[in-house]
């Protein structure tokens, strides 16, 4: 185990400075070598083990990382340890809160902020420009959400938003070669297909998260906020926000988007879509590879999220790789060369599953296919999605207005100053 390995690291290294009067560290300086490349030839003090906390999703790609890493770094050994998705926030927030947590951990771009903020990540600018890294590189939206106060705090390596889906065969049958480019038109499409008992679309509002990402979308669109800048006060009762939340609920009281919303959530939609119940998606890129091995046969295109007047915006996250500044202050610089080591723009276009952070590496021909192109122009309207200190005590009150309003309980006004007095009152406690 990694504790037990570095137990006896010690105990070695301290022999040899006992039995032979000194001998250098067991790190090198990544300011003379190429980013996460040293020599062949171990220090001799040793070897520093350290671990990397890495999502299910990636294990593959981090496992061939790992075997890669230690082969350019001799004088480092990588653990992994395989988080899910289900249990990643409460596991690393529990293991970067105390003494001797993980060297590396993977985490959503949107926690880095919140994990800043409390003082449980390191400062990064200094570590990796030492270990090589150019961060003008990086594509500078995803930076800044990873940055607090001008400091970065993780090193992206996937950004991207949504996007739309749409069944080449079903808007061909009512008259359109391409998706509309405004929202309005989209829905002036919606009323033919309803004329012949079929929704053009969906929402996810069976699940929080899905349900508050496409409200924020919407309110980021008519150029809205959750809060405002210093957290202290909560915007919902905007007219952005009204809005936002009247285009959710007019579409499905008008036959629009499908009654069965409510209980849908990301995945039940793609299933939706692939089956030929709705004709278009609002979702991710991620969700291309699995289309075409659920449902081959499907004819479909992708397109940018319609506005008003041209393209909406979406809201954007990805992950990155950070250092738990509570980890072993001995093992930072190790640490260091292999954040630099998983940001090489080569190896960014490995580990993501949909675009890269880093301007090289989206250059590259694999992220510019026809489905994908959409996606990467709908990156440059987009706001990262909400980090905001509170969120996840927020998002619930948003989630509980949003189905009230659906369902009728509510008007679309009462719901958003209602959502907007609780958020209040959360933040004044």
């Amino acid at each position: 185990m990694k504790k037990a390995s570095r137990l006896i690291a010690a105990l070695l290294a301290l022999t040899l400075v006992v039995c032979l009067a000194g001998c250098g560290n067991n790190t090198s300086s990544a300011g003379t070598a190429p980013a996460g490349s040293v020599g062949n030839d171990a220090p001799a003090g040793g070897v520093t083990t350290i671990e990397w906390w890495t999502p299910n999703w990636d294990e593959a790609v981090s496992r061939e990382f790992v075997t890669e890493f230690e082969a350019e770094n001799s004088d480092i050994k990588v653990e992994l340890v395989i988080t899910d998705w289900d249990t990643y926030k409460d596991k690393i927030t529990t293991a970067i809160s105390t003494n001797g947590a993980p060297e590396v951990v993977t985490i959503l771009l949107t926690d880095v902020a919140p994990f800043a903020r409390k003082g449980l990540l390191e400062p990064l600018r200094d570590h990796e420009t030492a270990a090589g890294i150019d961060f003008d590189d990086f594509i500078e939206a995803a930076l800044d959400i990873t940055s607090v106060d001008g400091e970065v705090y993780g090193m992206p390596f996937r950004y991207d938003g949504s996007g739309i889906y749409y069944n080449v065969d079903a808007l061909a049958a009512y008259g359109y070669d391409a998706f509309p480019e405004t929202w309005d038109d989209m829905l002036a499409m919606c009323e033919k297909m309803k004329a012949d008992g079929k929704y053009g679309f969906a929402w996810p509002l069976g699940n929080q998260a899905n349900a508050a990402t496409r409200l924020v979308q919407q309110l980021y669109t008519f150029g809205g906020s959750v809060l405002s800048e210093d957290e202290t006060t909560c915007l919902l009762d905007s007219d952005a926000a009204k809005q936002a939340l009247g285009n959710i609920v007019n579409s499905i009281q008008n036959g629009y988007a499908s009654p069965s919303s409510p209980e849908l959530d990301n995945t039940t939609m793609r299933e939706a879509f692939g089956a030929g119940e709705i004709a278009f998606n609002i979702t991710g890129p991620f969700d291309a590879a699995t289309l075409d091995a659920d449902h081959p046969d499907l004819n479909y295109a992708t397109a940018v999220i319609p506005g008003i007047g041209g393209m909406g915006c979406t809201t954007a996250n990805g992950w990155c790789v950070s250092m738990p500044k509570n980890c072993d202050e001995a093992n930072k610089e190790a640490a260091a060369r292999l954040l630099a080591f998983i940001s090489r723009p080569e190896n960014q276009a490995r580990l993501t599953q949909t675009f890269p952070a880093s301007k090289t590496s989206i250059q590259n021909e694999s992220f510019a296919t026809d489905v994908l192109k959409p996606f990467a122009d709908q990156l440059e309207n987009s706001r990262p999605e909400p980090a905001y200190t509170r969120w996840a005590e927020i998002e619930p009150i948003i989630y509980e207005y949003i189905q009230s309003a659906v369902s009728g309980d509510r008007s679309v006004e009462d719901a958003c100053e209602g959502m907007t007095a609780d958020i209040n009152a959360l933040l004044a406690s």
